[in-house]
């Protein structure tokens, strides 16, 4: 399998971002998952532009039970897609 370039992980984060319902999203399980699957299917450089994307833990929460869940719809379409 070929790893991510940070190219890629932009578009596939810039697609996600734009989905996002609320803006407590972004520190969301659901979405913080997506960006661990994409951190461990990156190359060296794109892992260190998703490091921007780790919140501080104390912000991070569980699903908010959005239907749909923007950033587990994300993450299921990428893991389907592979």
């Amino acid at each position: 399998m070929d790893l991510l370039l940070v190219s890629e992980v932009k578009e596939l984060i810039n697609k996600a971002e734009i989905s996002f319902r609320h803006q407590e999203c972004a520190a969301c399980e659901c979405f913080l998952g997506y960006v661990t699957q994409l951190e461990i299917d990156s190359d060296p450089t794109a892992k260190k532009f998703l490091q921007d994307y780790h919140p501080d833990r104390n912000q991070i929460h569980s699903c908010l039970g959005c239907d749909p869940c923007s950033g587990g719809t994300i993450y299921a379409e990428y893991l389907m897609s592979k």
